[in-house]
C-alpha cells in the first residue's frame, strides 16, 4: 500500500450540499458527548508488540468521574485529524480491583508524566500540576485502530495494544520524535521535566502493568474465525 499523506483517506472532496446538512444538524442536535470533552493532551504511545514502532498521540479527555477517564486519540490535533484509537485511564483505587490478566493490559502514567512527555498544549504548567498529580497515580488501557504510521490510508486490521513510554529497555522513547513535538508547540520537555520533579510519585506501581519491562514481552492480536452461537428467532 502506498504511503499516506498526513491527514488524507481515499474518497471524494465535500461538497457544499454536505456541508450545509451537516451545519444544520450540528445547529438541532445536542451533540452531548463531543462537547464533554475538556482537555487536548498531546503524548507518546508505543506499540506492544513492536516498541521501535513509536507514535505522537492526541487524546481528548473526557472525565466520567474522579476515577474514570474516556478519550478518543487522534494523530493530530488539526482540522483533519485521524481517530486512531482510544484510551481509558483508571485511578490506581480502581485499577487495583481488576483481575491480574486484564491489569497486563494496562500501563502506567507516571514515567511519562514526571518526564515532560505528557503535556496540554498551551495550558500553563503551573494550571496542570494539580491534575498531573492526581494521573501520575493512573493506569491507561490504549487500543490503537487505525496504524496510519505505517501509511495505512483505512482503518484496517485488528486493533493493536499500545504502550507508554518509560526510561528503560525497549521503552525509552526515541528523541526525535520528542523533539519534533516540542519544536511545534513552543516547549522544552527536559525543562516540564525539571518542573515537575517535586510531583509525587507512586508509593507503588503495580508490575502487572508495563508488564513487558518485567516479562520482555508484549501483546499482539488476531482474528480468528468461530462458530456463532445461535439461538432460536424470536416469536
Amino acid at each position: 500500500m502506498a504511503t499516506a499523506t498526513a491527514g488524507t483517506t481515499p474518497g471524494k472532496p465535500m461538497s457544499l450540499g454536505q456541508h450545509i446538512l451537516d451545519k444544520g444538524t450540528e445547529m438541532l442536535q445536542s451533540l452531548k458527548p463531543v462537547k464533554q470533552m475538556q482537555q487536548h493532551v498531546c503524548t507518546f504511545a508505543l506499540y506492544s508488540h513492536n516498541m521501535n514502532r513509536q507514535i505522537e498521540t492526541h487524546h481528548y479527555v473526557t472525565r466520567i468521574n474522579e476515577d474514570f477517564l474516556q478519550c478518543p486519540v487522534y494523530d493530530s490535533d488539526t482540522a483533519r485529524a485521524r481517530l486512531i484509537g482510544i484510551e481509558y485511564i483508571v485511578s490506581d483505587r480502581i485499577f487495583e480491583t481488576l483481575p491480574p490478566e486484564e491489569q497486563k493490559l494496562w500501563h502506567s502514567h507516571a514515567y511519562e508524566i514526571k518526564a515532560g512527555l505528557w503535556v496540554n498544549p498551551r495550558v500553563p504548567e503551573a494550571l496542570q500540576r494539580p491534575e498531573l498529580r492526581n494521573l501520575t497515580k493512573s493506569y491507561g488501557k490504549f487500543w490503537c485502530t487505525w496504524q496510519t504510521d505505517r501509511g495505512d490510508e483505512l482503518p484496517l486490521g485488528v486493533p493493536s495494544l499500545m504502550m507508554s513510554p518509560q526510561s528503560v529497555g525497549s521503552g525509552i522513547l526515541n528523541p526525535e520524535l520528542v523533539k519534533s513535538r516540542d519544536n511545534r508547540y513552543g516547549i522544552d520537555s527536559d525543562d516540564l521535566k525539571k518542573w515537575r520533579v517535586e510531583i509525587e510519585e507512586p508509593e507503588w506501581i503495580n508490575p502487572n502493568a508495563d508488564y513487558w519491562k518485567n516479562t520482555g514481552k508484549g501483546f499482539s492480536t488476531e482474528v480468528e474465525e468461530t462458530e456463532m452461537t445461535r439461538k432460536a428467532p424470536y416469536p
